[in-house]
């Protein structure tokens, strides 16, 4: 196991900046509506719950490539599901004759990248069609969220260390589900692995492997019950201070540097491509994306180098890629390496030098 710094993996506790960030304030439209909430998926719970009265269809035009979380509470809402689909550079495939079926469009931006039919989502709001954006990817990006939106829900979980980080924003009218207690023992579990996680970031010496990997545990643990138990749950009053408080500028600013250097110095080799080869000046990168010929054994040695990647997502057994073979092909090939603000253009260096390393090699 090599002692190099470890990269990547779920975020440590995050540090408070004394002034309020008013990010949120500002994505909130005067006669709009803002919650926060405990996860992104209790986001769109909430607003499916709140448009749901209006909606006598119930027919959700979703991605054929998406995490299962968010398919879950189109389920749990009584709506039904229609695919589409998702090619190999993330831009949606939409058909316009699904526009007399559908009464809801759920939209993202992947990884930050917003590469959606603008025209078609004009559309479905002509047609009086619910437009649901999940912008938990592209919510940083000045181009993440579309003007057209009706509701805007996402999570930070993937941008920084918060507890309880969903949000939910109304863009016209008040939101009307009462929301529900925060789960008290899903926020401690989560908040217990990444205060370790913290610990062993400050005072390496102070925390085991055993207990980092114990801490691990618990984190996913934890992710395991939010799927059992969310719904329309607002967050805690600790999370809440930390996404009012977190400093945007900084992270956007670190993200794209390291998203540019990584593109600028990574090998060129068709094992390993960067899905998004191009960072636009609108674009606050989640990650730095990837589709990878052997994705679990590039995973599997980057492990080994100190580099944990992740690849969002498992496929689903709520999705249905019958009609989608290029959301299929995402699904088995898709690898997210960091470019987080924990990191340096030289920890974007290492992440490069071990991806030509592993290309070398085969």
């Amino acid at each position: 196991m090599t002692s190099l710094k470890p990269l990547g993996g779920y975020f440590e506790t995050e540090e408070l900046v004394p002034e309020e960030n008013h990010f949120f304030d500002q994505l909130t439209p005067e006669g709009g509506d803002l919650r926060f909430l405990m996860s992104g998926r209790c986001g769109i719970l909430c607003a499916l719950e709140d448009w749901k009265t209006e909606d006598s269809k119930r027919v959700a035009y979703v991605p054929s490539y998406t995490c299962g979380t968010v398919l879950a509470p189109y389920v749990k809402a009584g709506f039904r599901l229609k695919f589409y689909e998702v090619d190999r550079s993330m831009t949606p495939v939409w058909e316009d004759q699904a526009l007399g079926e559908i009464s809801v469009l759920n939209l993202c931006g992947y990884y930050g990248f917003s590469r959606y039919d603008r025209a078609f989502v004009q559309k479905c709001r002509e047609r009086g069609i619910c437009i649901l954006e999940d912008s938990t990817h592209s919510v940083l990006s000045l181009d993440g969220i579309s003007p057209d939106a009706d509701y805007i829900t996402g999570s930070l979980r993937k941008w920084i260390g918060v507890p309880s980080g969903g949000f939910l924003i109304k863009r016209r009218g008040k939101l009307t589900p009462e929301l529900l207690p925060f789960h008290q023992e899903h926020l401690d579990m989560r908040r217990g692995a990444m205060e370790t996680k913290k610990k062993s970031t400050t005072e390496p010496d102070s925390v085991s492997q055993e207990a980092l990997e114990a801490a691990e545990a618990t984190f996913w643990q934890a992710e395991s019950l939010l799927r059992q138990i969310f719904d329309c749950c607002q967050s805690d009053p600790d999370s809440v201070q930390i996404m009012r408080r977190f400093p945007v500028e900084r992270i956007r600013n670190l993200r794209r540097e390291n998203y540019q250097r990584l593109l600028s110095v990574f090998p060129k080799s068709p094992l390993c491509v960067p899905v998004f080869p191009l960072l636009d000046e609108a674009t606050v990168p989640s990650h730095f994306t990837v589709l990878a010929q052997r994705r679990n054994d590039l995973q599997s040695f980057l492990k080994e180098q100190g580099i944990h990647t992740t690849a969002y997502w498992d496929k689903s057994a709520l999705a249905d890629t019958s009609r989608c073979p290029q959301a299929q092909y995402i699904y088995d090939h898709v690898l997210s390496l960091p470019c987080d603000q924990r990191y340096t253009p030289a920890d974007m260096d290492r992440i490069a030098g071990a991806v030509a390393q592993f290309c070398q090699q085969q």
